[in-house]
């Protein structure tokens, strides 16, 4: 039996680690001559996030996001939007803003506010601690 909750402990602790948060970095082109980078910070880490600049989609991956920087992005004005439809969010992100880069090499930080977990999300972290309290009980 101890044998047992030994070997859980170290597969939760291999669960835990393998979706740690990280910032991403992506090209927008190949050219870098009169370039800039944007940087789109959620106010907490993000999962299953959308990000397109004009259209043409920059970000679509299940990996958990910290920070997402554009690099090579053109001078002039771009449309940056960011959605994310999670059960466990209490709405739905769907943010969409004008950006002007001027392609000297700044970086434009543009911040997305995240909405409270859901009551689903809670439901479901207390049955998970439920589970594993029994477990090891």
């Amino acid at each position: 039996m101890k044998k047992n909750k030994i070997i859980f402990g170290i597969l939760c602790c291999m669960m835990a680690l393998m979706s740690c948060t990280a910032n991403r970095v992506v090209q927008y082109q190949s050219e870098s001559a009169s370039t800039s980078s944007i940087k789109v910070k959620p106010s907490t880490r993000l999962r299953n996030v959308v990000v397109t600049l004009d259209g043409n989609l920059v970000w679509e991956k299940t990996r958990t996001v910290k920070s997402l920087t554009i690099e090579n992005v053109p001078a002039g004005n771009h449309e940056l939007r960011v959605t994310c439809a999670s059960w466990i969010y209490k709405d739905e992100i769907n943010q969409s803003k004008d950006i002007e880069v001027t392609g000297k090499g700044e970086t434009k930080t543009e911040l997305v506010s995240v909405p409270p977990f859901s009551v689903g999300y809670w439901v479901y972290s207390g049955l998970g601690l439920l589970v594993v309290y029994y477990i090891w009980k």
